[in-house]
């Protein structure tokens, strides 16, 4: 039994694991060795960082909220009635707002917690692109501190503003000055001041926030921001464990199992396999890429007989066959049967034959033929038949000697048979590769389940055309 030859892809990965084994396995063992290091800082020995965390936060809350009671009769309020949440409030019937700055905060834990208000009433004008005050007018509406407020406790500070008041006051120091340069505006600006013990931790916080107030004749609008929030977080470092992602954790093990077993692979291959090539696998290895080379050059084609009655030359190499084809204006051809190539001229046929693997025989080589090579010994056989059946006259027959009849010849080949099953025309028997042909005439050569046979064994008639007694014998005389 053969082996089987090695493929074309395991001798060029040898080739290239020969030729670079040494970068290769440095590769390998690289790899390896930072996996190795990626795997211990990341599973065994992480080490430790210094985080930020949050032990507190301490959020403050303040808004304006404000109103206007209808003190004038009007058809459509009753007096009394408390006009809430507006942005425009009527001048005639409900001209003093009311409002009330509140202010609450949230924490973990808090004591001795003060929480003060200041609310100033400022007119001013300003103009130009850079908001210049041409001059301004304070007014303080509310002072108050609220003690001991607790976390989620609102405390609040109240004021009332006429609008109509505010107005005149704005009318009178314009007439005064005897000019307005600017745009005159009115808005309350309120200081919120938290102190106290917070967190247990000694804390202040302020801010300021603003409402506007424009008085329009007999309406007048407040624009106020909102609820405005703060939120202060209290932190302190601490170390922890330092953490990974997924790719670094997973990717570090992975790497370092790719390296080893890499390394250990390149060995095992070289001390049990020999990536080294033999002279056969690196001839077999020249000549397949000189056939994808020379792809556009070769056609495969079955030559007839008669082309190699021609003296045959051999080429060491496909790419010399293929440059002597191209220097002498000829095609190269692939014998689809034997996988032989043929260069041929008028004179001579120039071959090359290519080179077989260890475990590739040359009949596992002719039976490449495939479904045209089965056609011709198809052929074959139809055309013995034809002989045998054939009338006198019809020509030779397969036993006549000539060519295309059963024959013995070379190279591995013994009868017609198998030289058509190696792809050649069973009518295309060079002549000198035909055996002596039978004398005319001869005997057959009887089979061996004939060979028995060796008298005629029938019966001798009488005189009177009956067939002898038993016992009976016949002499010449009696005959007469």
């Amino acid at each position: 039994m053969s082996e089987t030859p090695p493929s074309e892809t395991r001798l060029r990965l040898r080739a290239v694991l020969n030729a670079q084994f040494t970068v290769i396995l440095a590769v390998c063992l690289v790899a390896a060795a930072v996996g190795g290091g990626l795997v211990y800082t990341t599973h065994v020995d992480p080490g430790t960082e210094t985080e930020t965390r949050t032990v507190s936060s301490l959020t403050v809350e303040t808004e304006y909220v404000h109103s206007a009671e209808v003190t004038e009769p009007n058809p459509v309020f009753d007096t009394g009635t408390v006009l809430d949440g507006r942005n425009t409030y009527f001048t005639q019937v409900a001209p003093v707002l009311d409002v009330d700055v509140q202010t609450s905060y949230a924490a973990d834990a808090a004591s001795d917690v003060d929480v003060s208000f200041e609310s100033v009433l400022v007119i001013r004008n300003v103009g130009g692109e850079g908001g210049t005050v041409y001059w301004d007018e304070r007014e303080t509406l509310a002072t108050e501190t609220v003690s001991g407020v607790e976390p989620g406790e609102t405390a609040t500070a109240s004021f009332a503003l006429n609008s109509s008041e505010v107005d005149a006051t704005a009318s009178e120091i314009e007439s005064d000055l005897g000019a307005s340069p600017g745009e005159t505006e009115a808005f309350v600006t309120t200081a919120v001041t938290v102190e106290g013990t917070i967190n247990g931790e000694p804390t202040s916080y302020a801010r300021t926030i603003d409402m506007t107030l424009d008085h329009g004749g007999d309406t007048y609008t407040v624009s106020e921001p909102g609820v405005q929030s703060d939120t202060t977080e209290q932190t302190e470092p601490v170390t922890v464990e330092r953490s990974y992602g997924p790719l670094r954790s997973a990717g570090g093990p992975l790497l370092f199992l790719a390296g080893l077993a890499g390394a250990g692979g390149l060995a095992y291959a070289r001390r049990e396999v020999d990536l080294a090539l033999t002279p056969a696998e690196r001839e077999y290895l020249s000549y397949r890429d000189d056939r994808a080379e020379f792809a556009e050059w070769i056609t495969a084609i079955r030559l007839p007989a008669s082309v190699h009655e021609r003296p045959e030359a051999e080429a060491s190499t496909l790419r010399d066959l293929v440059d002597f084809a191209i220097d002498n204006d000829t095609g190269v051809v692939e014998d689809p049967a034997t996988g032989a190539f043929h260069a041929v001229t008028d004179e001579f046929v120039f071959t090359y034959t290519p080179p077989a693997l260890a475990g590739e025989t040359e009949a596992e080589r002719d039976a490449a033929g495939g479904d045209a090579v089965a056609g011709a010994a198809g052929a074959v056989v139809g055309e013995e038949e034809t002989a045998e059946d054939g009338a006198p006259g019809d020509g030779a027959t397969a036993g006549d000697g000539v060519p295309g009849g059963s024959a013995a010849i070379d190279d591995d080949v013994s009868r017609a048979g198998k030289w058509t099953r190696a792809g050649h025309d069973p009518g295309t028997v060079p002549a000198d590769r035909l055996p002596p042909a039978e004398p005319a005439g001869a005997p057959p050569v009887p089979d061996e389940e004939d060979a028995w046979v060796d008298a005629d064994v029938s019966p001798t008639l009488s005189s009177d055309g009956r067939a002898p007694d038993e016992g009976e014998s016949e002499s010449p005389d009696e005959t007469d």
